[in-house]
């Protein structure tokens, strides 16, 4: 009786110690709740025992309680850190398992989160930050956690715009020493872009395709025709090459060109067009021919593409504004908080995660800052609350229980022996 009496002490002592350890262990991590081993004595007796003699069996632990106490909270000036100061937990959705299914809601106090590629604001596990949705002025459309959704920040917004108009306002020289290496007006060999001796000058044009994004543009200049004594005029083809191909002037017109008489004004050519299905035009009206060297004064277009990302702001509530480009900003989500009637049975799933049971109860949702919920606190995190001092000394006490424990199995067994040496 004695033997098996010390050896749940010995148990009891190696559960305190396997404890201690676990919480030493995360001491640095997240969100991490310390625990702690509660004991009960164990009493074997039978209705006909004397209650008064009846020496007891041992120990046994009762059950592992977890420390729900706030941890400290510190600084990191990461914007998708947050720490909850007060009660809750996040809510948090289980990535999806090889099947594509993933499992229920999750609580954590870990707000350690980032973004995926797709823009779902995820912990180092992978699970998703819940939100409830809301309207662009921050409204939430539901408090039900069932009908909660991850939280989304896409890195842009609006739809994508194909450059169809370029305003183009040019400086083109008057002088033939400034035609660079074109060989002759006109120059003899027919347009090469890669043949700089068969234009006169080039310029990257501003154009924006079909996806929003620029795409390789530029315009090439000949120069076809001086003054001479049939004429005041000097004349520029135009030329527009497009991710390397050159792309022709829209029918009927064969060439796109530009006129300007003796004094340097523009007299023809303002409105050039390119392309067949797909067209740009092209607004030249401003250009002059002058004694400079060739200079763009101005290059605009009307393509655009999606707004960016410029900034993210998390509010008391928990709701996730976003400004995209120079516009108004607007909500995202709110941040589902939780808490729960008896947080003490809640279901330990790791990862400084916990899970709904029904000692726990069924998950009470809120609002950051309001009854029942604790503020919500951007670019911090919430330590461990492990007391590391404290967890020595427990340290200590459980390797003294331990080695008391086996002395009293020790002594146990030296009666055995003494019994076993006794001689008839």
């Amino acid at each position: 009786m004695s033997m098996s009496t010390a050896l749940s002490g010995l148990k009891a002592a190696q559960a305190e110690i396997s404890a201690t350890s676990h919480n030493i262990a995360n001491v640095g991590t997240v969100g991490f709740r310390s625990s702690r081993v509660e004991f009960a004595d164990v009493f074997s007796s039978s209705p006909l025992s004397n209650q008064r003699t009846a020496v007891g069996s041992g120990v046994q632990v009762q059950r592992v309680a977890q420390n729900f106490s706030q941890g400290n909270v510190v600084t990191t000036g990461n914007l998708l850190d947050i720490a909850i100061e007060g009660q809750g937990f996040f809510a948090l959705q289980p990535a999806a398992d090889s099947n594509g299914v993933g499992g229920g809601a999750v609580y954590s106090r870990a707000g350690a989160f980032t973004m995926d590629t797709n823009g779902h604001v995820v912990n180092g596990a992978n699970q998703q930050l819940l939100c409830w949705p809301v309207t662009t002025t921050g409204v939430p459309l539901t408090n039900q956690i069932n009908q909660a959704v991850p939280l989304t920040i896409p890195m842009q917004t609006g739809a994508p715009v194909r450059s169809s108009e370029v305003n183009l306002v040019l400086q083109l020289p008057s002088d033939n020493a400034m035609t660079g290496n074109q060989s002759a007006i006109p120059p003899a060999a027919a347009f090469d872009p890669a043949d700089d001796t068969t234009y006169a000058r080039r310029t990257v044009v501003p154009v924006f395709g079909a996806d929003g994004t620029p795409v390789q543009a530029e315009a090439y200049f000949v120069k076809t025709a001086s003054p001479d004594a049939t004429s005041t005029d000097t004349t520029y083809a135009m030329h527009l090459v497009i991710d390397g191909a050159e792309v022709a002037p829209t029918a009927p017109a064969t060439t796109a060109s530009l006129t300007f008489d003796g004094a340097g004004n523009l007299t023809a050519g303002s409105a050039l067009s390119f392309g067949a299905t797909e067209t740009i035009a092209f607004n030249t009206t401003g250009s002059t021919l002058t004694s400079s060297p060739f200079a763009v004064e101005q290059a605009t277009h009307n393509g655009a593409s999606p707004a960016k990302l410029t900034n993210l702001e998390l509010d008391g509530s928990g709701s996730v504004w976003a400004t995209y480009g120079s516009g108004a900003r607007v909500a995202l989500g709110q941040i589902v908080l939780a808490n729960f009637s008896n947080p003490g049975g809640l279901k330990v799933m790791g990862k400084s995660t916990f899970g709904a049971t029904s000692e726990s109860g069924q998950p009470l949702t809120g609002t950051a800052g309001t009854a029942g919920f604790g503020a919500l606190r951007s670019g911090a995190l919430e330590r461990s609350n492990v007391e590391l001092t404290e967890e020595l000394v427990n340290l200590i006490s459980a390797q003294r229980n331990y080695q008391a424990s086996a002395k009293a199995m020790e002594t146990s067994t030296s009666l055995m022996q003494t019994i076993m040496n006794i001689r008839s």
